[in-house]
C-alpha cells in the first residue's frame, strides 16, 4: 500500500524483532505442503482476538506519518473492526473523528503472543471486496525491521484493490534505495464479466528464497524475482521478517475520489492464514477467447511418484503435468487431481469463455465510413494511405499511416465520439474495440485505447475524466492483425459510464519510439 510505518523504529523493538527472525519458519522447496498453518486466525469468535492482532488507530500523525503515508482520509478506529458469525468485517463509513471525515479500520500481526512476523512461506486470506469510490482494501505485509526505513526494506502486498475499479486484483511489491528512489513492481488479474466483488476469493502469496508469487483462489497470476528490477540488487525481501496487516483505507494516492453515496463499505475476511510450504497450484487463463486452445499446468508442486487426472468441461483429460483445452463457446471448470507421496491435492480453475462478437459499427475505415473527428495528433497522420501489405485480413486499398513522434513519450490521437453512450459494457466485455494494425514495431508492442470525457480531462488533472483503458498487443511484425483491445483499467470511478465522448490511441506509450503504424477498422463489437 506505500506506507511507511515509523512507529517501528525505536531501537528497542530492533532487539524484540532480532528472535522474531530467527524463530522465524522458512521454506524449503521439496518440503510436502503444510497440513497445518503456522499462523491462523478463523474468526469464530464475537471480538477480534488481540493475541493475533494489534489495533493501529487514528490519522497516522502519531506514527510519524500523517495521513498514513498516502494521503488516506481516514481516521482508523478499532470499533470499525467487528466478528461476528465467523467473519471480520471492517467497514469504512462517513463519520468524522478529528480533522477526518471518515473512519475505518487497520489491524497488523506485529510481535503478538500468537506469533506476528515470518520470512518466507504462503500468506493467504479468503475475502470479499468492497466496491465504492475511494474504497482502498488492502492485504499486506511490511518488515519486522528497525533499523532500515521504508522502502529499502521493502513491501509485499498480497492484495490490494479499489472500489471503483473492482474488476481488478493488484499485487506489488515495493522496495528502493530511499524515499526519492522509491519503486514497485506491481501485477493485476481482472475478472468479467462478473468483478472480484462479487464473492469471496482466497488470496495469496507465496514468498520463497528470491522470489514472489501471486494467487487468486490457487491460480498463479504473477512472479517477481531480482532479474525483474532495474537494480536486482534492490531485492530486499530476504533480509527480514514480515508482520501482516488488513485494512481499508478511504482516499488516497490510489483509492481517488469518495463516493460518500455509496458508504458504508465493508472488507469481510473469513480467514487469514500462513503456511511453512507452498501447495500446487494452477497456471493457466482464466478468461478465454472462443474457439481457442490454453494450457493449465501445476506449479509448485512437491512430494515424488505423481499421478495426475485432469478433467474440462470439453470432455478432454490428461493423465499427464499439463492440459491443453480446445474451447469452444462456452466455459467451466478445468480441474486437476493430484497424487504423490505427499498426498492427494484437488484444485479447479473456473474458466470464462468471452462472448463471440461481431461488428456492430465502424468508427474509421478510412474509405467513407468516419464516425469520429481527430482532435488532437502528436505524430504524423495520413488519412489516405495505400495499404503495405493486402492479405486475408486486410485487403483494403486505403488505409491510416501513422508515424510515431520519437520525441514524445506519450505520443496519441485524439478522437471525439457519440457511438459510446454506454462504456460499461466495454468493461464487462460485452463489447469491444476492434482494429486493424500493420507496423514495423516489434512483436509485443503495446497499443493502449483510452475512454474519456473531454469536457473533464485535460493534460494536467489526470485521472479525472479518464474513464478506463485498454491494451491490445501486436503480434505480428511487418503484417496485417486484428488486435481485440482488452480491459487494462477502470480508471477514474467518477467519470460515468455514459460520460464517455472521446477515444484516446497511444501507439506505444511510455517510450521514445518513432516506428510506423497503418491502422485501418477501427471498430465497435458486440453481441
Amino acid at each position: 500500500m506505500k506506507k511507511t510505518d515509523l512507529s517501528l523504529y525505536p531501537s528497542i523493538r530492533a532487539l524484540l524483532l532480532a528472535g522474531a527472525f530467527l524463530a522465524a519458519p522458512a521454506v524449503h522447496a521439496q518440503q510436502c505442503p503444510s497440513t497445518a498453518p503456522v499462523f491462523a486466525d478463523e474468526f469464530n469468535g464475537n471480538t477480534v482476538d488481540t493475541s493475533k492482532w494489534q489495533f493501529q488507530t487514528g490519522d497516522g500523525c502519531s506514527y510519524g506519518i500523517c495521513g498514513w503515508g498516502n494521503n488516506e482520509l481516514q481516521s482508523y478506529q478499532s470499533a470499525n473492526a467487528t466478528v461476528a458469525n465467523g467473519i471480520l468485517s471492517i467497514t469504512a463509513r462517513k463519520q468524522r473523528v478529528g480533522a477526518k471525515a471518515y473512519t475505518s479500520a487497520r489491524l497488523r500481526t506485529l510481535n503478538m503472543p500468537a506469533g506476528g512476523q515470518w520470512t518466507h512461506g504462503r500468506f493467504e486470506a479468503r475475502m470479499k471486496i468492497p466496491t465504492g469510490g475511494g474504497m482502498w482494501p488492502a492485504f499486506w505485509a511490511l518488515p519486522a525491521n528497525t533499523t532500515v526505513a521504508w522502502p529499502a526494506s521493502g513491501e509485499i502486498d498480497i492484495q490490494e484493490s479499489t472500489g471503483q475499479k473492482h474488476m481488478f486484483a493488484l499485487g506489488t511489491i515495493h522496495y528502493g534505495s530511499s524515499n526519492a528512489n522509491h519503486q514497485f513492481l506491481t501485477s493485476s488479474i481482472y475478472k468479467q464479466p462478473d468483478s472480484w466483488a462479487d464473492a469471496f476469493h482466497v488470496y495469496s502469496v507465496v514468498w520463497t528464497p528470491y522470489k514472489i508469487s501471486w494467487y487468486i483462489d490457487d491460480l498463479l497470476y504473477a512472479t517477481k524475482v531480482p532479474s525483474d528490477m532495474a537494480n536486482p540488487a534492490d531485492w530486499t525481501f530476504e533480509n527480514y521478517p514480515y508482520y501482516l496487516i488488513l485494512n481499508l483505507a478511504v482516499g488516497g494516492d490510489l483509492g481517488g475520489k469518495v463516493d460518500d453515496a455509496a458508504l458504508p463499505q465493508t472488507l469481510q475476511v473469513d480467514y487469514v492464514r500462513v503456511y511453512a510450504n507452498p501447495q500446487p497450484s494452477l497456471s493457466g487463463p482464466h478468461i478465454v477467447e472462443p474457439n481457442t486452445a490454453a494450457t493449465y499446468s501445476i506449479v509448485d508442486e512437491a512430494g515424488s511418484g505423481s499421478s495426475y487426472a485432469w478433467t474440462s468441461p470439453t470432455g478432454q483429460t490428461s493423465t499427464a503435468k499439463s492440459l491443453t483445452v480446445n474451447w469452444g463457446s462456452s466455459g467451466g471448470p478445468v480441474s486437476v487431481a493430484i497424487t504423490n507421496s505427499c498426498g492427494t491435492f484437488n484444485k479447479r480453475v473456473p474458466v470464462f469463455v468471452s462472448p463471440q462478437l461481431v461488428r456492430t459499427a465502424i468508427l474509421d475505415d478510412y474509405e467513407g465510413n468516419r464516425n469520429l473527428g481527430y482532435t488532437t495528433v502528436t505524430g504524423q497522420l495520413n488519412q489516405s494511405s495505400a495499404n503495405p501489405g493486402p492479405n486475408a485480413v486486410n485487403g483494403s486499398p486505403t488505409v491510416a499511416k501513422y508515424v510515431r513522434s520519437a520525441a514524445t513519450a506519450y505520443d496519441l490521437i485524439t478522437m471525439s465520439t457519440t457511438l459510446v453512450p454506454d462504456a460499461s459494457f466495454y468493461v464487462r466485455g460485452d463489447k469491444a474495440f476492434y482494429m486493424d494494425v500493420y507496423s514495423n514495431a516489434p512483436v509485443g508492442t503495446p497499443m493502449l485505447l483510452q475512454l474519456e470525457n473531454a469536457n473533464v480531462a485535460t493534460a494536467s488533472n489526470f485521472p479525472l475524466g479518464r474513464h478506463s483503458k485498454y491494451i491490445a498487443t501486436t503480434s505480428v511484425q511487418n503484417g496485417w492483425q486484428r488486435l481485440k483491445f482488452l480491459l487494462n483499467d477502470r480508471i477514474d470511478g467518477g467519470t460515468a459510464d455514459t460520460a464517455v465522448n472521446r477515444l484516446v490511441l497511444l501507439p506505444n506509450p511510455d517510450t521514445l519510439t518513432g516506428h510506423t503504424y497503418y491502422f485501418d477498422n477501427l471498430s465497435l463489437y458486440g453481441h
